[in-house]
């Protein structure tokens, strides 16, 4: 009896840091613009491993996810136009997929499989507030070395909490820990944050979403089109400005692109100049009614679709299943591209929060990285751009590329 009132308060309290520390990770996401949830992240892992059992494990990433993602049935009525009971069933629906692999993670190689299981498609489809992006903390720069390095030390976490260790696996884990923090100083302090090159500049702009009126879309298109101009223009008078710029605007600033537009765009232009525009573009499948959410190239090579999300918002955008209705379709793989010189990447909106297109930035090194978004939908102190920020931020960090940013706002 009195083994089992010893061991019952300890058991107790690790079960309450079990959830607690996973919780507290969670709400760090979303309760700040800084990537105070990356740095916190690990205590998923912690929390995990201090689980006694599977329901406990489960309860744990229940905790991290769920409080990670409280800010999204607002966003989901906002972006739907629907009830909120539609975003309810959404959070909850997406926190449970991703909390049920973590039932299984009771030892350390266990919680790298979950990790990059929830990486790729299909959960990595919605696969936010992912550990995985830690390793731009502690590997700046140092890119698929950096990320594998990541993965080991939080393995290496994973089995340092773990009570049932082995004592061959703790003593490997030790000296793990011990090399790997080694490197991590070291790669801290040799890390110079790279700036983006001379004359490249990201514009945010202010204007609704677009409209079935015509004319309306014209006097809409002229206002993004007058700002940039003037960014453009003020960039030329300045002692340090450019020969060229290379003018990034938001997500979708530009609707729905076709000639009228792109000869608009063009007369503001001056020569040598290069203008990134988001915009919906028709897809290669014409019939389907299928769009593409791209970045349109103005000025380099004539009119070019540069860059298209791999993984547009599930059932918001993306939507395979709506047969001749009009929706927005995965690109799966988007590939860097050379733009005056210099080799880019577009993290656009939603696929900055997920791992799987970081993933295929990491794998191509790029030197500079669009950060545009469209966030006319979101709500007064929304998580998902706080998200999608801090994410973006640390994997551009891990890869040494510089950050060039455009967001369109209500």
């Amino acid at each position: 009896m009195q083994t089992h009132s010893f061991l019952a308060p300890a058991s107790l309290l690790r079960r309450l840091l079990a959830v607690l520390l996973p919780a507290v990770a969670g709400l760090a996401w979303i309760l700040s613009s800084k990537p105070y949830g990356v740095f916190m992240s690990p205590l998923l892992i912690i929390g995990v491993m201090l689980a006694e059992n599977r329901r406990w494990r489960f309860l744990a990433a229940l905790a991290y996810f769920g409080c990670g993602a409280a800010s999204l049935p607002p966003e989901v009525q906002n972006f739907f136009g629907s009830g909120l009971g539609l975003g309810v069933g959404l959070w909850a629906l997406s926190t449970v997929l991703l909390a049920l692999p973590w039932a299984w993670a009771s030892r350390g190689w266990h919680v790298v499989a979950v990790l990059l299981l929830e990486a790729v498609p299909p959960l990595g489809l919605f696969g936010w507030l992912s550990p995985l992006a830690v390793a731009g903390v502690f590997y700046p720069g140092l890119g698929l070395m950096g990320f594998a390095l990541g993965l080991a030390i939080l393995w290496t976490l994973a089995v340092l909490v773990q009570a049932k260790s082995s004592d061959a696996a703790i003593t490997l884990a030790m000296v793990a820990s011990a090399v790997l923090s080694g490197v991590s100083v070291w790669a801290n302090a040799v890390y110079t944050p790279p700036v983006a090159p001379a004359g490249w500049v990201g514009v945010n702009a202010r204007v609704g979403h677009e409209t079935d009126d015509v004319m309306a879309e014209v006097g809409r298109n002229q206002g993004w089109i007058d700002r940039a101009a003037g960014v453009v223009r003020a960039g030329a008078k300045s002692k340090a400005g450019a020969k060229r710029m290379v003018v990034v605007m938001p997500e979708d600033v530009a609707g729905t692109w076709g000639p009228g537009t792109a000869a608009q765009a063009r007369a503001a232009m001056r020569p040598g100049d290069v203008w990134l525009v988001g915009a919906s573009v028709l897809g290669p499948r014409h019939w389907d009614g299928s769009y593409l959410n791209a970045v349109v190239g103005l000025g380099q090579r004539g009119d070019a679709v540069l860059f298209v999300s791999p993984v547009p918002v599930p059932g918001g955008m993306w939507k395979p299943w709506a047969g001749g209705k009009s929706y927005t379709a995965a690109h799966w793989w988007e590939p860097v591209q050379t733009i005056a010189g210099v080799r880019t990447w577009a993290a656009i909106c939603y696929d900055q929060g997920i791992t799987w297109p970081w993933l295929q930035a990491l794998v191509q090194r790029p030197a500079v990285v669009l950060q545009v978004s469209n966030t006319w939908y979101e709500p007064t102190g929304a998580g998902a751009p706080r998200i999608e920020a801090a994410t973006a931020a640390m994997w551009a960090r891990l890869m040494g590329a510089a950050v060039v940013a455009a967001v369109n706002r209500a």
